[in-house]
């Protein structure tokens, strides 16, 4: 006999542990990612996901809704960054103590990974699979006038679905896991080790 579940909807209240991991692969037949590393301090995070739909007619009515994944908008808004973030981050160079921008940078494919604390003290632990944060950092400075004033930095991107399977984002709303989730269970207690799947092995073709 299944297990009855009991859906537990509890408010975010918090945001910790932003990690990204650079994609070594992505194609049709495989989807490889580097391990992962921690970038900031979580202050806010906004996740948009945009979807188009067309509405399909005949017979003088609506015969369907056609809705189409575009990509999810990603805004972070972080302690702030060191010279090895906006390396890794934006594709700048930093070497030998200098970090140096250019026009012609890339900014490279990563999986973007964090966890978000609800009412009950539980988290809900989400993995993007691919994007990149081409939109660069906002930076705000101010005279000291009094008092300290602490600043933060903003970084954008964009994340789409993977190419090996169409899969944009997966998570593990731990408020929500029974016993019989033991693959889900195990996967949230190393969560950052490794980009997660949903499947024990590393998916690949």
């Amino acid at each position: 006999m299944s297990e009855t579940r009991q859906v537990i909807r509890s408010r975010y209240c918090g945001l910790k542990d932003i990690y990204a991991a650079k994609i070594i692969q992505n194609t049709e037949t495989a989807y490889v990612t580097d391990t992962p590393v921690k970038i900031a301090r979580a202050i806010k995070a906004k996740i948009s996901e945009k979807w188009t739909s067309e509405k399909v007619y005949s017979d003088d009515t609506t015969e369907d809704i056609i809705t189409s994944y575009e990509g999810t908008d990603v805004e972070l808004e972080i302690s702030t960054l060191a010279p090895q973030d906006r390396a890794f981050l934006f594709g700048q160079i930093y070497e030998n103590g200098f970090l140096v921008k250019g026009a012609d940078d890339i900014a490279p494919e990563i999986a973007l990974g964090f966890r978000t604390k609800r009412r009950n003290g539980k988290y809900e632990f989400s993995w993007l699979y691919s994007g990149k944060f081409g939109q660069g950092v906002d930076d705000e400075f101010s005279t000291i006038a009094g008092k300290i004033e602490a600043k933060s930095n903003t970084v954008k991107g964009e994340f789409v679905e993977r190419q090996l399977d169409g899969k944009y984002q997966i998570a593990v709303d731990e408020s929500n896991l029974v016993d019989a989730d033991t693959d889900a269970k195990t996967a949230i207690k190393k969560w950052f080790e490794k980009v997660q799947e949903k499947d024990a092995q590393q998916t690949e073709g």
